[in-house]
């Protein structure tokens, strides 16, 4: 189990005590795609099914052209009301960097599908629920100021691990 800080914004323009502050569950993650790779910050997020990212990403990344897929979705935002996006899924390697020291001892891997928004989101990237947190626990102590995160393994993971 690895613990992190939550992001903290406090508005004092808000007269609402409810959306005074802000506590944001931050990841700083690495996408990996071919030879290349990106340290990208990301925003858990248990409200989306899936993991999206800004298309710029992409580019760092090395895909030419991130609308080249066979998997798209056309998605929504707050209640799904109408479609306003379109995301195109692509097969990656993340890293989740179990604290602040980055290095090639201290992460959990994972293979993952995510997709690369046609339209910008307020941050670079969410990891939601298929393809992030189907494969992690996530425990929030918003009183603490913390949360923590834990690797779930699937049987034929736990087999191969052996």
């Amino acid at each position: 189990m690895a613990r992190f800080p939550y992001g903290y914004h406090f508005n004092p323009h808000r007269c609402a005590e409810l959306v005074k502050c802000k506590f944001y569950p931050i990841l700083k993650i690495g996408l990996f795609y071919n030879a290349k790779s990106i340290l990208v910050e990301s925003y858990i997020d248990t409200g989306s099914q899936w993991c999206l990212f800004n298309n710029n990403i992409s580019k760092h990344l090395g895909i030419v052209d991130y609308r080249a897929t066979k998997e798209e979705i056309d998605i929504s935002g707050a209640g799904g009301k109408h479609q306003d996006n379109i995301a195109y899924f692509h097969d990656v390697l993340l890293k989740v960097y179990k604290n602040k020291k980055i290095n090639s001892k201290n992460y959990w891997e994972i293979k993952t599908k995510i997709g690369f928004l046609k339209k910008e989101i307020g941050c670079a990237g969410i990891l939601g629920m298929y393809g992030f947190l189907d494969k992690f626990t996530f425990k929030s102590n918003i009183s603490k100021g913390y949360f923590e995160i834990s690797r779930v393994y699937d049987k034929k993971e736990r087999m191969v691990r052996k």
